[in-house]
Formats: C-alpha cells, structure tokens, sequence
C-alpha cells in the first residue's frame, strides 16, 4: 500500500503503485492521475488533471503538474490529453507542467533534472538526459531533444525545437531553432559548438568533422539549403552531421544564426 501522510490530500479513485511515497500537504485532486513505482512526492506537491507518471521519480516541494495551459482560448476544465513523465526525473522546488491543448501530451521523458522554476509549457516535448536549470523556460509546443542543457533563467520561444547536445546558456534566449551539437552563449546567436558536450557523450572522433560541417553552416554563410547540401556531400558519411543536415532541412521557424566572428573551437 503508498504510503500517504495524514495531511495529503489523494483522491480515492487516483491510480497509485503500492510503493509510492506521498509526503505532507501533497495534493492529488484527479481521478485522472496514475503514478508508478518507486516515485516520491517529498511535500507540498499538487498533481490535478490527467497526468500518468513513470518510475522512480522525485517531486520536491512546490511542484505543480497538471494545471489547465496559459493558453487564452483553453476554457478551464476543458478535456486535455494531459501530461506524461517518464522514469528516474528529478524536478527540484517550484517546477511547473501544463496540460497539452492538442493531441498529444505535454512529455518528460527519463533522467531529466529541472531545477527551481523551471517551466514546461503547454505541449513541451522533452527528451531524455536534459538538464534545466533554474527558472528555465520553454513556451507552448517547444522540443527538446535528448541530452540538451538549458541555463538557468534561459528561454525558448514557442515552437522552436533545441537540438541534441546543445546547449543554451544562462540569460540567453532564442526564437529559433537551435541545431544540435551547437551552443548560445548570447541572446538569439549560436556562437560554437557544444565541444565539452560532444566530448563526454564519447564523440571526440566527430569532432573534426562537426567543425568543418559547422564552418559551412555558419561561417561560409550559405543559405540553410545550399549549407545542408554541403555538408551531406562533403561529410555525410558522419552520422551526426547528417543528424545536423537532417535537423536543418526540416526547420519551420529558420534556425538561431551565427553571432561571434572571434569564436575559437
């Protein structure tokens, strides 16, 4: 049986696995709600709508998941395909989590960590591995690739997707997709590639290959087809540059152009 302090607030028809901790003052309002195994809810957490949640995480206090979207046209207690969480997340103090408005839910996936305030918009799509630091903020329909470091106070403009192993650093903002492997030291500019990144995820032979691909991208200054081109003639047997030209062919918003002429590798 969870095990459910005498101050929490759980509704009796919530779906919970038998070894679900539920600390003081949480609040689980939904008949909605399933959690699954081996997740903690330290105190002060409020689930409500239609939320189903993996394994193993950890809810410190503050949490709020499941709210109706800061969309104006969602009327409250309109129906919502939800929000859906993977397994072994931390979400630290104050993160927030809204309903999806379309067909698809609002989705962690595993071994994410959110920091304090970190924010998930409405249909926010984030990978696995991703790390969001404080007050991080991704707007409606924004995606996260897998291993993608947001800084803290960081912004990502509605709709806009964030490619794998990128980073966007603290105080910076883009309006843009971000393509991946590269960084943002700055608002709305990618300045290099993420090199430490690329290196720990065991990618130090692509390395050379990534600098020439991102020279072509940015520094030779084609335009996004011409580049995409390139690049997949030039050094399309490297797996992650065609990752690069397979992300920029099928941007819709453009993506976050080059900012530094004195960036060094």
């Amino acid at each position: 049986m969870a095990k459910i302090h005498p101050t929490a607030l759980v509704h009796p028809q919530a779906h919970l696995a038998d070894d679900v901790e539920i600390g003081p003052y949480c609040i689980i309002d939904s008949p909605d709600i399933t959690i699954g195994p081996g997740n903690c809810l330290i105190a002060h957490v409020h689930l409500t709508g239609n939320v189903t949640i993996g394994a193993e995480n950890i809810f410190y206090p503050n949490v709020v998941i499941g709210f109706e979207p800061q969309d104006r046209k969602f009327a409250r207690g309109q129906k919502s395909v939800g929000v859906r969480i993977g397994d072994k997340n931390i979400l630290r103090e104050g993160v927030t989590i809204h309903l999806a408005t379309q067909s698809r839910p609002t989705t962690l996936g595993n071994r994410n960590y959110l920091m304090c305030n970190a924010h998930l918009g409405h249909d926010a799509q984030v990978g696995n591995d991703c790390t969001l630091a404080n007050a991080a903020l991704l707007a409606g329909h924004v995606e996260l690739a897998d291993n993608v470091t947001i800084g803290g106070v960081a912004g990502v403009h509605q709709f806009c997707r964030v490619g794998r192993l990128s980073m966007l650093s603290g105080g910076a903002g883009i309006v843009q997709d971000l393509p991946p492997f590269c960084t943002c030291y700055t608002t709305r500019l990618v300045e290099s590639l993420n090199i430490v990144a690329l290196r720990r995820s065991g990618y130090r032979e692509n390395i050379p290959n990534l600098k020439r691909a991102f020279d072509i991208l940015y520094r030779d200054r084609h335009t996004i087809p011409i580049a995409a081109g390139l690049i997949e003639r030039e050094l399309g047997h490297d797996p992650l540059c065609q990752e690069l030209v397979t992300f920029i062919r099928s941007t819709k918003r453009g993506i976050t152009p080059y900012g530094s002429e004195n960036c060094d590798f």
